[in-house]
């Protein structure tokens, strides 16, 4: 008997990338329920727990069948949170909010520019504007044509809305309550 036939009859099949990313998409539903509802510890075990599960029966059948078996992300998630400590954070809450209002920020502040950029396209000359305190100026002479912004506004005005959006998003005086 060859080192490598050994090899296959002791080892467990490899599951391949299709299964890989099929089970943390699964897993990320689960993760995304969890949060706030658990402790971070023990949802990093039931999640590894659960990633054990699914690669022992996905051995002798499908990842489809199997995740058909374990139900919706959701359903499973709240099966584990029962009796669990509801008044957790929720920080994934808080970046999505963070992120959306970072977003937003952005496209207000870009338009208001490139609106100012298209006034001095056709008028000419300098001009100053404020947008959130942030202090913006837009010219166009016979040299070229530019916008721009300058002062530590432009990066407080949307790092305090991040950071306020983060922590309604993420309900974080919670943590002082415990």
């Amino acid at each position: 008997m060859t080192l490598e036939s050994q090899r296959t009859k002791t080892s467990a099949p490899i599951l391949g990338l299709r299964h890989a990313v099929g089970r943390e998409w699964y897993l990320l539903g689960v993760d995304l329920n969890l949060d706030g509802r658990v402790p971070g510890r023990h949802r990093k075990r039931i999640l590894a727990d659960l990633r054990d599960c699914i690669d022992t029966e996905a051995e002798t059948t499908s990842l489809k069948a199997v995740l058909a078996g374990l139900g919706k992300p959701d359903v499973l998630a709240k099966s584990y949170v029962e009796g669990a400590d509801h008044s957790r954070p929720l920080w994934s809450g808080g970046l999505i909010a963070a992120a959306g209002v970072l977003a937003i920020y952005s496209l207000f502040f870009f338009t208001y520019l490139f609106g100012m950029l298209a006034v001095v396209s056709q008028v000419g000359g300098e001009f100053h504007s404020h947008f959130l305190f942030v202090n913006v100026m837009a010219f166009s002479d016979d040299t070229g044509i530019g916008i721009g912004w300058f002062d530590a506004a432009a990066l407080w005005v949307p790092a305090t809305l991040a950071f306020l959006a983060f922590a309604l998003g993420s309900r974080s005086w919670r943590v002082f309550r415990r």
